[in-house]
């Protein structure tokens, strides 16, 4: 069970955070859950796509990091080969806290940043600083934050953006044949993707909606993403002629 306390430069001033990627298994993932404020970033690295849970048929977003089960094609040994890593793998073993608002009406408090002292990548002798010799914080520190914004402002840019595309009737079903170099094949055929003709096709009254919410653009992004799938391939192309 996690051990998520409340950061500060006291009792936490000589803490380190190993970010190798072989201290890390939640790294060696083949997909991720990404926010609507992540788009404009990750759709130049990785294939992104809409899924639809099929108990609660919830709308999320993913990362498509790779082909198989527990396979990250954008990490290797020195760590990742992106620009632009998902907020929720960037974020290491840190999360946003919340005060209970003690009394009606009052205000929600700001969030907190919290770190899970049990996680074993949390330690005293090797890795990143989060804080520096005199209590500053130090790069990595800001690098986490601003992952944890990333993570915040989304959910709630998620609600509009799953809203939107649904009471206009914008997603379809995808399903990418991926054909290897190895005759294995991959069925992708359980996502949803922006139907491109519906979009480009819809009234005046409904674009100025998507644009007026900040969408429009990010649904051209996510349909450019697709592209990605090539990258995924040659990749894992390339992985598979090492063995």
């Amino acid at each position: 069970m996690s051990k998520a306390t409340v950061l500060n430069n006291v009792d936490h001033k000589s803490l380190k955070v190993d970010t190798r990627p072989e201290s890390n298994d939640n790294n060696q993932v083949n997909r991720s859950l990404v926010h609507a404020t992540e788009i404009s970033e990750l759709h130049k690295e990785f294939p992104l796509v809409f899924y639809k849970h099929p108990g609660t048929e919830q709308l999320q977003l993913h990362a498509i990091l790779g082909l198989e089960k527990d396979e990250n094609l954008f990490i290797s040994q020195s760590g990742w080969n992106t620009r632009f890593v998902p907020a929720l793998l960037a974020r290491g073993p840190f999360s946003l806290g919340y005060k209970k608002v003690l009394e009606e009406g009052e205000s929600p408090k700001d969030p907190v940043i919290c770190i899970d002292t049990d996680d074993p990548r949390v330690n005293t002798e090797q890795g990143e600083d989060i804080f520096l010799q005199f209590g500053g914080e130090a790069p990595y520190l800001e690098y986490v934050k601003k992952a944890l914004q990333t993570i915040d402002s989304g959910i709630q840019f998620d609600k509009t953006l799953f809203t939107l595309v649904e009471s206009m009737d914008l997603l379809e079903p995808v399903s990418i044949q991926i054909k290897l170099s190895n005759v294995e094949e991959i069925n992708f055929s359980d996502y949803y993707t922006i139907n491109q003709q519906k979009l480009t096709t819809l009234a005046g009254e409904s674009l100025s909606k998507l644009n007026q919410y900040g969408v429009l653009s990010l649904l051209y992004f996510v349909l450019s993403s697709m592209g990605n799938f090539q990258q995924l391939i040659a990749l894992k192309n390339a992985k598979s002629a090492m063995f």
